[in-house]
């Protein structure tokens, strides 16, 4: 749990970041927001390379290795003077090393356990939306006190907290079996299902991943003020964090078919129509009941991700399906950005 805590809260995230660094370097909205989607984009998107590097080396290597790389990125990112140089530190560079420690983290807890698999996973990922909770407080108060560069130093004294989380986790039986396995199943990649799973995955991380780091900055443009646009984003993380638990009671519905699906469509659903009715209103109460709801059923669908992939492709092979996922997702994240920019962000 430590280890989503640090890893997605720092990447989620970023809109903190987005308004600072914006006006810093008087960059433009799609500017500003390449940096963070590059970064999320290869969390996501190196899930194939964490794969292969898990299934080579096992998952205590590739979190301790990938925890160096983001605290290097974070350092690198101090000595910037354009945004594109944090394209490459700060998105490149971290977003690769963040990458190689999340697929691990999620493959290890399903690996732990199996009768108690779906309620483990989603309470290992209910981390994701405690650090969204308390990130972008980090974020504001490093920003305050030592400036924009100097948390970056801060952050990669953060992040080395992975290399810490990854010599202590206990290395599960099938670290020592893995080696054996393919570093790449094929069969995977004709299978229709996960052929329209990736797809649906592509479209809605452009959706998500661009919402979540302008909204803050939305927000100011209505007339918010700027503390409570940020303290907005960890509203949405206090939401997160309750959703994500509630996707591990379907072990408790043996009896219900398909349960794991269902709740991950509806909430697809809810969020989505959710953010579309943010244009309706422009009181920050109604941006808060907005923002409660769809994060809650984001935070709900996120958690039963895993084990809809599981209960689609087998956990035999779920080191592979996951990663294809995350790919998939990876996608959706770099090319989101470009997007935005055309409907003229």
């Amino acid at each position: 749990m430590i280890s989503h805590i640090i890893l997605m809260g720092i990447t989620f995230s970023f809109g903190v970041y987005f308004i600072v660094l914006k006006e810093y370097f008087n960059a433009t909205a799609m500017q500003t927001l390449w940096i963070g989607c590059i970064n999320t984009g290869l969390v996501l998107g190196g899930g194939p390379i964490a794969a292969i590097t898990l299934n080579k080396f096992g998952c205590r290597p590739s979190i301790i290795v990938g925890g160096l790389l983001a605290a290097l990125g974070f350092l690198l990112s101090y000595f910037v003077t354009n945004t594109y140089q944090l394209m490459l530190t700060y998105g490149l560079v971290t977003g690769l090393g963040f990458g190689l420690v999340y697929t691990p983290c999620v493959v290890m807890v399903s690996n732990y356990f199996n009768k108690w698999r779906y309620l483990a996973t989603a309470i290992a990922c209910t981390g994701e939306g405690l650090g969204f909770v308390i990130f972008p407080i980090i974020f504001n108060l490093e920003i305050e006190h030592y400036g924009w560069r100097g948390s970056m130093i801060v952050n990669a004294g953060i992040v080395l907290n992975l290399v810490v989380c990854g010599f202590v986790m206990k290395p599960c039986q099938t670290d020592r079996a893995i080696v054996k396995m393919d570093l790449i199943d094929a069969s995977l990649l004709k299978d229709f299902w996960m052929f329209l799973f990736a797809f649906s995955m592509i479209f809605w991380n452009i959706g998500t991943i661009v919402f979540h780091f302008i909204v803050s900055d939305y927000l100011i443009e209505n007339n918010i003020e700027t503390g409570k646009a940020i303290y907005f984003l960890t509203i949405m993380g206090v939401a997160n964090m309750i959703g994500h638990p509630f996707a591990g009671l379907t072990v408790l519905l043996p009896s219900l078919p398909h349960a794991n699906k269902w709740i991950y469509v509806t909430s697809v659903l809810i969020y989505g129509t959710g953010t579309l009715l943010f244009v309706l209103d422009t009181t920050y109460e109604w941006y808060i009941f907005l923002g409660i709801v769809v994060d809650f059923f984001w935070g709900l669908q996120l958690g039963c991700m895993a084990n809809v992939i599981i209960d689609l492709f087998g956990m035999e092979k779920f080191n592979h399906s996951y990663g294809y996922q995350m790919f998939s997702q990876g996608i959706g994240n770099i090319i989101g950005p470009p997007i935005a920019g055309m409907l003229n962000l």
